[in-house]
């Protein structure tokens, strides 16, 4: 019975060491090789930047570092991803690139080559040809030609130290949000009008994350991809990665091991909001280290296996070609146009005829079911991600845009009827002789269900993403000033915000008629940031006037609050004795430019003007003006009328009133804001 006892024991011990080895192995098999590395692609020498046609010279300094981030993945016939901090690969440099590669066996169909679309950063060969055609020394020539060999041979060398790097670890991902992209173009009915932001208008707030972490649980790699323009900077003439070059920084500091990679979605036509300066560039950076260290922290989704690849080229149709008078015609013009006349000339020239369709290869990383990742050749506007997200199953996919050549803009079917810079003259740098037709749409959406396959299609249960609204640019400003009134920057403000919370459950709308006089109207931002039409004077004139009618509604109160919206701008520019508020044609007060709460009043104590910011630049600032009247002015439903005017000149600093003015439906908002002040 004792031997007896001890065999069942020791079976019972070896089944559960089985069980255990079992279970490693399980987990092991989910073990994938991986590896990472970057490599410095810094211009050592003079050259032109990409981005901008107003730029005309070569680099005038650096601000931050650019970088080559290589990853790739599997043993046996890898798949690689390089993202270089650039405006944009062009299909040959890539091909070089996999030629450069192929001793390594990578293969062109398993390497993807992304950019970060920063507007910093050196112009490459072929890159948007037109943009410096015509304009460059040969110098600057042989320069721009020296950094793209020298870029090319460091994201070589980013996927060979890459290769060597790989060891096993565990893939995982998840999608989280980034807020700061806003849709770029500025429409006034059906008609675009330019950049600035358009609230209502879509965006794709998904920032997809990927980690791979090795066999101790530590982070070695991270890969996360939102859509928006690499343009906060603006057009410095200075070197630096935007805030795709901040948010690699950001996650890097946050896991010390980890290389960090950040690629674009569907931004074609998404900007920062704000823009202006590298102090926002690396807060919307941050934003991003700052999201994905809270999905980190939480419930990541494993992968299991190295991707699988599917590839498909597709031809993307331009509108009919134009004879050959009509690049004449065009060259004729000089400037951009010109050159894209003198390059459509030399085809002719040589027989190759002017381009009827685009070759546009679209590619697919599938990780099972799990995962389905999708690379999108040149600018992909924004509407690609919203209708992909609605056709295939939103939450197991990770659209990527420039990547694998950068043909130029790729405008929906929407954005070619509103036409604009992404449907029409956008075509002209990129050396694209017209626009797409409409049925491009469904030529990308089609090649994007075939890569991707019948598995990740969406099921019919399937709610929207999330994704695609942006927040209310008034409830953005409305919890700003809850904020605020929770806390005032001073004494002072707290004192003049008790005041304002006072008077705003009597204020009524200021204005009932806007009397132009010598105000000019332009789109600008308002109380919310967002572009809106507005009536506005400069102090570039003495006299420069704008005016308006109130009529006062209210009854039984001993003073009149009258509120309307606008704002003061140009903070820049020299002061030239600010703005007079006239009233029934005589002055009361005068004011200026400020930031922050303030208040101004008349001599006798008899108008008080208060201006409250609640969007604000580095410049300008919108918000609410409240007029409290002290006296009798006007009897019951009486009339008064007001007028802005300059009282110097040779100043561009601006006062302006909302065309449309909403007051009496935004006042509830500014009152609950502001409740903390409240009496």
């Amino acid at each position: 019975m004792k031997e007896r006892g001890t065999i069942i024991r020791w079976t019972a011990l070896s089944g559960a060491v089985l069980f255990l080895l079992s279970g490693m192995a399980r987990a092991d098999d989910r073990l994938v090789p991986v590896g990472a590395a970057k490599m410095d692609v810094t211009p050592a020498h003079p050259v032109v930047l990409a981005g901008y046609g107003g730029r005309t010279t070569e680099l005038e300094g650096i601000d931050t570092r650019l970088w080559a981030r290589a990853m790739v993945i599997g043993k046996e016939d890898p798949v690689a991803i390089v993202v270089i901090d650039n405006c944009g690969v062009p299909a040959a440099l890539k091909a070089r690139l996999a030629r450069n590669l192929a001793a390594e066996g990578i293969v062109p169909e398993r390497l993807v080559v992304a950019v970060t679309h920063t507007h910093n950063a050196p112009n490459l060969v072929g890159y948007a040809p037109v943009l410096w055609a015509g304009r460059m020394s040969p110098g600057q020539k042989e320069r721009m030609s020296r950094y793209t060999d020298f870029a090319l041979e460091k994201m070589a060398e980013a996927v060979r130290l890459a290769l060597r790097n790989r060891q096993p670890m565990r893939l995982s991902w998840a999608q989280g949000r980034a807020s700061f992209g806003g849709n770029r173009r500025v429409m006034v009915g059906n008609e675009w009008r330019g950049f600035g932001l358009q609230h209502g208008a879509p965006v794709d707030h998904s920032l997809p994350v990927l980690a791979a972490k090795d066999r101790d649980g530590k982070v070695r790699i991270l890969w996360a991809n939102y859509a928006c323009h690499c343009t906060t900077v603006g057009g410095r003439n200075h070197v630096s990665g935007d805030w795709a070059g901040y948010a690699n920084e950001s996650m890097e500091e946050a896991f010390p091991s980890a290389t960090a990679l950040m690629t674009i979605g569907c931004g074609a036509d998404i900007g920062p909001q704000p823009g202006g300066n590298l102090q926002i560039a690396e807060r919307h950076g941050r934003e991003i280290g700052k999201e994905v260290r809270r999905l980190l922290g939480g419930g990541m989704s494993e992968l299991g296996a190295a991707p699988t690849v599917t590839e498909t080229t597709v031809e993307l149709p331009l509108v009919d070609p134009k004879p050959r008078k009509h690049w004449e015609e065009l060259k004729a013009k000089g400037g951009f146009d010109g050159q894209l006349g003198i390059a459509m000339l030399k085809r002719l020239d040589a027989g190759k005829g002017v381009p009827s369709h685009v070759p546009y290869p679209v590619t697919s990383w599938r990780f099972g079911k799990d995962l389905a990742m999708v690379f999108l050749p040149g600018e992909v506007v924004v509407d690609y991600s919203v209708r992909l997200n609605r056709e295939l199953a939103w939450p197991r996919l990770w659209i990527t845009a420039w990547a694998n050549g950068m043909p130029g803009y790729i405008p929906s079917r929407r954005v070619l009827s509103e036409g604009g810079y992404e449907a029409d003259f956008s075509q002209v740098y990129y050396e694209q002789p017209g626009r797409y037709k409409p049925e491009v749409e469904e030529v990308v959406v089609g090649a994007v269900h075939r890569v991707v396959g019948e598995e990740f299609a969406a099921p019919e249960d399937q709610k929207p993403a999330p994704f695609h609204r942006p927040p209310s640019g008034e409830d953005a400003a409305f919890e700003k000033l809850v904020e605020w009134a929770a806390a005032p920057g001073s004494p002072e403000e707290a004192t003049l915000g008790k005041l304002v919370a006072k008077h705003l459950p009597a204020a009524e709308s200021a204005i009932r008629k806007i009397n132009i006089g010598t105000a000019e109207s332009t789109l600008w931002h308002n109380l919310a940031g967002d572009f809106v039409e507005r009536v506005f004077i400069r102090q570039e004139k003495q006299g420069a006037e704008v005016g308006w009618e109130s009529q006062v509604r209210r009854k039984g109160t001993e003073q009149r609050v009258l509120c309307f919206s606008g704002g003061l701008g140009w903070s820049a520019e020299p002061e030239t004795g600010g703005f007079v508020l006239m009233m029934n044609g005589e002055e009361r007060l005068r004011f200026d430019l400020t930031r922050r709460l303030s208040r101004w009043s008349s001599n006798d104590g008899s108008v008080d003007l208060f201006y409250l910011p609640t969007w604000s630049s580095d410049l300008d600032t919108g918000g609410f003006f409240l007029l409290v009247l002290g006296d009798q002015t006007a009897a019951d439903g009486g009339l008064l009328t007001f007028s802005v005017r300059s009282p110097g000149e040779g100043s561009k600093r601006w006062f302006a009133i909302d065309s449309k003015q909403e007051v009496d439906r935004l006042v509830p908002g500014l009152i609950k804001a502001l409740k903390p002040l409240a009496p």
